[in-house]
């Protein structure tokens, strides 16, 4: 069966680039409005522009995740001119590196902000409104690095780490009526993996050490999203979906 989203409002963070960005494009593509939120500006007007291209239910919001007010504000501002929001998608990201011995605890609490403490807010703030409805659909964007040791990223993946938990724990709490889930994607083609692999060398070391010997493209994510908020995943909740092709099923001994 296909997806439709006709008529219905999905809000997604982080979405003037790399997954958010297409997760935004097949929502409106399925006819959903779609809110989209960014940090940058200037980025997020660029989004805005290719995505009334597709079509002319696009809203876009300039706001920090990590901004307590900012977040909460917009989300009461869809829900009082939409008077709904279907489906969320908690995708911001915020890599922060750094050794654990030379990390300060504003370095460490940086990573939670966003990538975990932000998902917090707006499920509390969605919930509700999707529980009175009795229909809805959260999708969090976790990383395979909230699953495996990954050295100088101990904040990153304890705050994904995290944010796998709170989406088993949320479900429950969330059922019969809401449904959320995580999906958990390994190396992906975005702004923020070139950020956090800017060396041409190690991107290729990346690439060979996952089985299907590439980087995913944000689209490869979004597709997998967009079957999460769909009721075609009417049956699937507190699920967690790895998407990483293959990197953390292989052993990799002796190779």
């Amino acid at each position: 069966m296909e997806a439709t989203f006709k008529d219905e409002v999905i809000y997604i963070t982080g979405s003037s680039g790399g997954i958010g960005f297409a997760t935004a494009k097949l929502c409106l593509q399925k006819g959903a409005t779609v809110v989209i939120t960014g940090r940058n500006s200037k980025d997020l007007k660029k989004a805005e522009a290719e995505l009334l291209q597709i079509s002319s239910l696009v809203i876009a919001h300039n706001l920090d995740v990590s901004n307590e007010s900012e977040i909460l504000e917009s989300l009461d501002a869809v829900y009082k001119s939409c008077g709904k929001i279907d489906g969320l998608v908690n995708n911001a990201p915020s890599i922060h590196t750094g050794k654990i011995i030379d990390m300060d605890m504003a370095a460490w609490r940086t990573n939670f902000k966003a990538n975990l403490d932000a998902v917090f807010l707006t499920t509390k703030k969605v919930l509700p409104w999707m529980m009175t409805a009795k229909k809805g659909a959260i999708v969090n964007i976790a990383s395979v690095v909230g699953l495996k040791g990954v050295a100088y990223m101990s904040a990153y993946g304890a705050a994904k780490a995290g944010l796998i938990n709170f989406t088993k724990a949320s479900a429950i709490e969330a059922a019969p009526h809401v449904r959320i889930n995580c999906i958990i994607p390994g190396a992906v083609q975005t702004p923020a993996t070139e950020r956090a692999i800017p060396d041409k060398k190690i991107m290729e070391i990346t690439k060979n050490s996952i089985p299907l010997k590439r980087i995913a493209d944000p689209m490869e994510i979004a597709h997998p999203i967009l079957f999460l908020l769909s009721q075609n995943a009417s049956f699937i909740t507190a699920a967690s979906l790895i998407v990483d092709g293959g990197k953390t099923g292989d052993l990799n001994a002796g190779n």
